[in-house]
């Protein structure tokens, strides 16, 4: 199989409207060393000023390379930056993170030293520079485990390394999904037996919104589009459970006695702590007190919900169209 060296590897980057974080973002990759053979960016339908940024970095750096698409959800994206890579070997990432210097090299390295890996997985840290972000992080970033003790967060298509046979084998990234198009990739790559190899060193930086109205927004997005993969067991209906049994207690605090109603404030606090404790290494690295911390994230976590519950009446409303039209 086909060994990978820097020169073998084309980077590709789905962007969309992505103005203000663009030029930290493309700073960062283009200081990776060694150098990949190009970097494929695909603007897929940006309407502030993304654009306008790309063309300027692309006229001062020759490995720079812009397609240009229609309004289109990230695996379509992907599916044309990989289309139009010419490296067998694709390394992969998101627009608005910051990529480590090492990021490829890491890649490179673990893929050379695992010869017969389809796929290389990096890591991802969340940036947490506000109270809120550490508490946004706290409630819904995928909590690591340790690899050659290393830190290690994913799989995720914002730090990764692929062959494009591979990809090609696997029919790409479903494109009509917004969230969850990764879940379907990397489920077709388990059952598919591809060997896969992990570089917990393969570190890149990932923005988490910064605001309540930026949270509600992409959670929103998110569930209808978890619902439209038919992924409703890995968050909606664990969720229903919960709400269903609050709801219960509600009715008894009401019929048959008042500490009932303690039942969901409890279930409140202990979801909170383990959602804390499974992250305890962005916990520990604030500084913020713990009280704080705790009420912002019960914020955070009722926030999402209640973002969950929009995205699948956004989803029930869309199949009610497509029924009557």
């Amino acid at each position: 199989m086909t060994t990978a060296s820097a020169a073998d590897v084309s980077m590709i980057v789905p962007v969309r409207n992505e103005a203000e974080t663009l030029g930290d973002f493309l700073t960062s990759l283009l200081r990776q060393l060694p150098t990949p053979r190009e970097i494929v960016l695909v603007d897929a339908g940006s309407t502030d000023g993304t654009g306008d940024i790309l063309r300027r970095y692309t006229a001062a750096d020759g490995r720079l390379r812009v397609v240009e698409a229609e309004a289109a959800y990230p695996g379509r994206a992907r599916n044309m930056a990989i289309g139009e890579a010419q490296g067998p070997w694709i390394a992969m990432t998101d627009a608005g993170t910051i990529v480590d210097e090492g990021w490829l090299r890491e890649l490179t390295a673990t893929a050379a030293r695992e010869p017969d890996a389809a796929a290389i997985l990096g890591t991802y840290e969340p940036l947490t520079r506000t109270f809120f972000e550490t508490c946004v992080a706290l409630a819904f970033v995928a909590p690591g485990r340790s690899i050659d003790g290393r830190r290690f967060r994913g799989p995720s298509t914002a730090s990764m390394m692929i062959r494009k046979q591979t990809w090609q084998e696997l029919g790409g990234f479903p494109e009509d999904l917004r969230a969850c198009e990764d879940l379907v990739f990397f489920e077709r790559l388990e059952r598919r037996g591809y060997p896969v190899a992990c570089a917990p060193r393969a570190t890149v930086k990932w923005r988490i919104p910064g605001t309540f109205g930026a949270l509600f927004q992409r959670f929103r997005a998110y569930s209808q589009h978890t619902l439209r993969a038919g992924r409703a067991h890995h968050w909606h209906r664990p969720v229903a459970w919960m709400y269903a049994a609050a709801a219960v207690a509600v009715v008894l605090a009401v019929a048959v006695h008042w500490i009932f109603a303690l039942v969901p404030v409890a279930g409140l606090i202990l979801r909170t702590h383990r959602s804390i404790e499974a992250r305890r290494d962005i916990a520990d690295s604030s500084n913020y007190a713990v009280v704080p911390i705790y009420a912002m994230t019960a914020l955070i976590l009722v926030s999402i919900d209640i973002a969950a519950l929009a995205g699948t009446l956004d989803f029930v409303r869309s199949r009610g169209r497509q029924t009557w039209s």
